[in-house]
């Protein structure tokens, strides 16, 4: 589930949360395999707490900004 988009596949950050207190609680050892309905990833976490997320990447949609949405985004962004 992910805050204003609803049900997901797949989520990479709770992917990485999830591992990184299994492995610090001791009850799983780096790398850790999460498996999720959208396919699965390996986590790696290091001694130091650093976290790496590897697996498959797609395409999802392509598109382009037209110009007056970026000369919009222009001027709210400073």
């Amino acid at each position: 589930w992910e805050r204003g988009a609803g049900y997901t596949l797949a989520s990479g950050s709770s992917s990485c949360a999830a591992a990184s207190v299994s492995v610090y609680l001791g009850k799983v050892k780096s790398p850790v395999r999460v498996s999720m309905p959208g396919g699965e990833l390996t986590i790696d976490v290091s001694a130091s707490g650093e976290v790496r997320m590897e697996g498959p990447v797609a395409s999802v949609m392509s598109g382009h900004f037209s110009s007056e949405f970026l000369e919009e985004l222009k001027k709210v962004s400073g």
